[in-house]
């Protein structure tokens, strides 16, 4: 009887070694990284704010690299940033109407918003960033659906916890949960 416990023991250790195994190689798989651009080109969807996202052209280069995302909280979608990040961004004038950006996670097209000013008095129905108020609040950029909120009615996709970039930002402890 002793045997079989013995043969039970070893035969569980290496199954939960193979399985432990499979995690790591799991995030070790995931490749590419998650990056913010502005856009160069898009078309609007009706009468709203909403990017048609199979019309968008992305600047060539991005804005926000993904050396410089310091962090993102999953739970309050906030993408902490370096002070690099920050300069760039605070030489952007932006318009009452909006600059709009795209959310690309191994060079997908994972989600497109507006950096949407606090100082508007328009309303959007779409994924904004409020980047002054944003970077004065320790370098983040919260992302929110629709300014000053969500107009009730409306549907906005939300894709701010895709996948695609959890796994980027975990696979390089960058994750907050």
């Amino acid at each position: 009887m002793k045997k079989y416990f013995i043969y039970f023991e070893l035969i569980a250790i290496f199954s939960l070694t193979f399985i432990a195994c499979d995690k790591n190689e799991d995030l070790e798989t995931v490749s590419g990284n998650v990056e913010l651009y502005l856009l160069q080109s898009f078309e609007t969807v009706e009468n709203t704010d909403q990017i048609n996202e199979t019309s968008v052209i992305t600047n060539e280069n991005p804005l926000i690299c993904y050396s410089d995302f310091i962090s993102y909280d999953s739970k309050n979608y906030i993408f902490k940033i370096s002070d690099a990040a920050i300069q760039t961004i605070q030489n952007i004038e932006f318009p009452v109407n909006g600059v709009a950006f795209a959310i690309k996670a191994n060079n997908d097209l994972i989600y497109t918003g507006y950096f949407w000013p606090g100082y508007s008095s328009a309303g959007c129905n779409w994924v904004v960033i409020d980047p002054i108020v944003s970077l004065s609040l320790h370098n983040e950029l919260r992302v929110k659906l629709g300014y000053p909120g969500q107009i009730q009615g409306t549907i906005i996709p939300d894709n701010r916890n895709d996948v695609r970039i959890l796994e980027i930002f975990r696979r390089d402890n960058k994750l907050i949960e």
